[in-house]
């Protein structure tokens, strides 16, 4: 089902899908995942609903929080590494972090977890912002290989960007769901790297 608007969040960018329902007068449907094929955000549900239906949507808000912690983290490792010459990021999620090449230590990693600990102690509001796009291509690093691509990959008809910044820590442009402070994301449980091949360094987390 493709509605005129929602408060689902598709499945992109390394962030799951939105579970949920949607009600109406006279029934409740899940929502078992939500998927983005060009500019339609479609609800596959448990059930059927009438065309036309004027609908009620909620969002299961437990793993939605739980996203949004785990997404804000990945943002401020990944600056905190960029700042620790890790390397390129080739590859994140919300649990991982994957560097080629790079040469990043074990000592690296901690002293990264013990920072990253000590900015979500600070609860250091988010800042989110819109950019133009020829904003952002004129104040591009040549060097950032993976800014430049991912920009490269947006439609050029999108002209203005969606900035998510941790001040003094991390900034990119981001359409996912974050907390508004450092203080929601949680301090590190566990964090450990893992030497791969040719180059590859990756850095698992976890969050309290």
């Amino acid at each position: 089902m493709v509605l005129d608007k929602t408060v689902f969040y598709p499945e992109s960018g390394g962030q799951p899908t939105d579970t949920g329902v949607l009600r109406t007068d006279e029934q409740e449907v899940a929502v078992l995942k939500v998927m983005k094929r060009g500019r339609d955000l479609f609800h596959h549900l448990d059930g059927n609903l009438p065309m036309y239906a004027t609908v009620h949507g909620a969002i299961d808000w437990e793993p939605r929080y739980y996203n949004m912690r785990r997404h804000s983290a990945e943002h401020l490792l990944t600056g905190l590494f960029e700042m620790a010459d890790a390397g390129p990021k080739v590859y994140s999620d919300l649990t991982r972090l994957d560097f080629k090449p790079s040469k990043i230590t074990e000592e690296a990693v901690r002293r990264v977890e013990a920072e990253f600990n000590d900015i979500v102690g600070e609860d250091i509001p988010l800042s989110i912002y819109y950019a133009s796009r020829e904003e952002l291509e004129d104040e591009e690093d040549e060097e950032d290989e993976r800014k430049r691509g991912f920009l490269d990959k947006i439609p050029r008809a999108l002209d203005r960007l969606r900035m998510v910044e941790i001040p003094g820590h991390a900034l990119t442009f981001c359409f996912g769901t974050h907390v508004r402070s450092t203080g929601e994301i949680g301090r590190i449980s566990e964090m450990f790297l893992k030497v791969g091949k040719k180059g590859t360094r990756t850095v698992h987390f976890t969050l309290k």
